[in-house]
């Protein structure tokens, strides 16, 4: 129905935003991730939570990534939709990341399915850090001792991975090697 202004009442949800499909195991799309192109907030935006996207339980990119992190026996988790297009991009085709929520015991249980080895390679910020310390607690209440990775300060991966050209993707290769339990780092 259109009110007096003759607007239908609708708007879209995810407007000025980069819009990223987000699959289940078999590639299905279930849900949709809108990233703000400018200083909108929130900065990630998903669709509504339903039976088939649930992002407590779902991880982006584990569609393309699950055969690799079979076969390196480690999957690595980033924060944002951008650090797992572009270390993907750069050759590190075990990224996945967390669709705008923190680490879940959902998916550790789903990620329990393919390796026993995760690295959290969260952003280099205070909030990155603060999300590390958590993962860390909550990898411990379920059985796991999580891996860290630690950032430049103030970096988020996919900026790494494009600093100096080829220098990028070898210093981020340097720095997921150096990952320690993150009880070693604290």
């Amino acid at each position: 129905k259109e009110n007096i202004s003759g607007s239908t009442g609708y708007f879209d949800l995810f407007r000025s935003r980069a819009m990223f499909p987000i699959a289940d195991l078999r590639g299905r799309v279930v849900g949709f991730g809108g990233r703000a192109l400018g200083d909108e907030n929130p900065k990630y935006l998903n669709s509504k939570d339903s039976f088939l996207f649930n992002k407590s339980e779902i991880l982006y990119g584990l569609f393309q990534a699950q055969k690799h992190i079979r076969e390196l026996d480690c999957a690595v988790v980033v924060e944002g939709y951008f650090d797992v297009l572009a270390l993907h991009a750069a050759g590190f085709q075990n990224v996945i990341a967390t669709c705008g929520t923190a680490l879940t015991p959902q998916h550790l249980k789903l990620l329990s399915r393919f390796t026993s080895r995760v690295v959290i390679l969260f952003d280099g910020d205070r909030a990155g850090i603060q999300a590390t310390e958590r993962a860390m607690e909550l990898g411990l209440e379920n059985g796991w001792v999580l891996h860290g990775a630690v950032l430049p300060l103030g970096k988020d991966p996919d900026e790494v991975v494009a600093e100096d050209g080829t220098l990028g993707p070898e210093r981020l290769r340097k720095i997921l090697e150096a990952a320690r339990p993150i009880l070693d780092v604290r």
